[in-house]
């Protein structure tokens, strides 16, 4: 995170501070986690975090807002880090709203993979029961125009570059104007019942290819949810053009309906034809809650081409207001390298959790 702005950093801060103390409060939320988990191998491996989430958000005036989100976290048995995940400042003008500074940008319909997603990459310091959910906050220019007819246009400006993985031997662009990044997105709401969106990506891809450079990419999307009765139904793909090597897309189609006995039912396809690598997943997600306040979930997801059986079980139980402790794991019967699920491994997890 050395290359973050820390110039914006320390002016959305005291941009907060300042004008906070003197014309509207200030807002402070967050979360503190520990998380255990436990390799299920002859190894044994234990890895542990402690992380404090703290949130601060300020309503500078009717139309200017500013926000500020840290993520702090122990590094080893001594160490401690830190990352910055957001800070910026919104200004609203009309039918133009403005965001600039460091940034998480999230587009797409689908559950948890979602193809059109691709301005901030995820933050692989965690360690994920399944699918990589955190994203680090990249630095950028969003202006969103609401248009007639239920249409907004949203542009994005990324002046440098942020990769998924710095791995060693791998060229990292220089930050010059000509490698800045650019997305747009055209989305129309309530559209004969649903939301409808066509994107459209410019830029790098978060991961080294075999040169050991980062390729420039092309990336064209689009995506749609609705719903049919009381079941909600959704479309998410995205066709990859990059500088060199063959082009490859990703599709992914789903919906979700909640019973009257209160059993969530998530069901997913979703296919990635990668290279010289297609890869057809299956998932399903089934949560019910017991004892009013608790919650027992099993996913579940199997990749066709390959055989691979992945069940990922987890029960949250809240102690008291905001606090939960939560029970999960990760199994895996098959081979799973080269595959997108590639580094799976059977796993125990234990976290403990406290909104405030």
């Amino acid at each position: 995170m050395k290359s973050l702005p820390y110039l914006l950093i320390f002016w959305c801060l005291l941009v907060i501070s300042n004008f906070s103390a003197a014309q509207a409060s200030l807002d402070i939320s967050g979360e503190i986690e520990t998380r255990l988990s436990f390799e299920l191998s002859e190894s044994e491996a234990i890895w542990s975090r402690t992380t404090f989430e703290p949130e601060l958000d300020s309503q500078i005036s009717d139309n200017t807002h500013a926000h500020v989100s840290l993520k702090m976290h122990t590094a080893g048995e001594l160490n401690f880090d830190w990352n910055l995940q957001e800070a910026y400042i919104d200004y609203y003008l009309g039918s133009l709203d403005l965001r600039a500074g460091v940034q998480i940008i999230s587009w797409g319909t689908a559950y948890g993979i979602n193809p059109t997603d691709n301005i901030n990459p995820f933050d692989l310091s965690e360690e994920q029961v399944f699918i990589p959910e955190e994203k680090l906050g990249v630095t950028a220019l969003r202006l969103k125009y609401y248009l007639p007819a239920n249409l907004s246009l949203t542009g994005v400006y990324l002046p440098y570059f942020v990769p998924m993985l710095e791995m060693p031997g791998a060229v990292l662009p220089e930050k010059t104007i000509k490698n800045a990044e650019y997305a747009c997105k055209l989305t129309a709401q309530s559209m004969m019942g649903c939301d409808l969106s066509t994107s459209y990506f410019k830029g790098r891809e978060d991961y080294p290819w075999i040169t050991g450079e980062y390729r420039e990419v092309e990336i064209y999307g689009v995506d749609i949810i609705g719903t049919l009765s009381e079941i909600a139904l959704w479309a998410e793909g995205a066709y990859n053009l990059p500088e060199s090597g063959d082009a490859y897309y990703q599709i992914a189609v789903g919906g979700e309906y909640t019973f009257g006995d209160d059993l969530y039912c998530l069901a997913q396809y979703y296919h990635r034809n990668y290279e010289d690598m297609q890869e057809h997943y299956i998932m399903t997600v089934l949560r019910h809650p017991f004892l009013d306040i608790h919650t027992l979930q099993l996913g579940m997801a199997y990749e066709i081409t390959n055989e691979i059986f992945i069940l990922y079980p987890e029960m949250t139980c809240s102690i008291v207001d905001a606090a939960n402790i939560v029970l999960s794991g990760i199994f895996v019967q098959g081979e799973a390298a080269g595959t997108f699920m590639s580094g799976l491994k059977d796993k125990i997890y234990l976290k403990v959790e406290y909104g405030f």
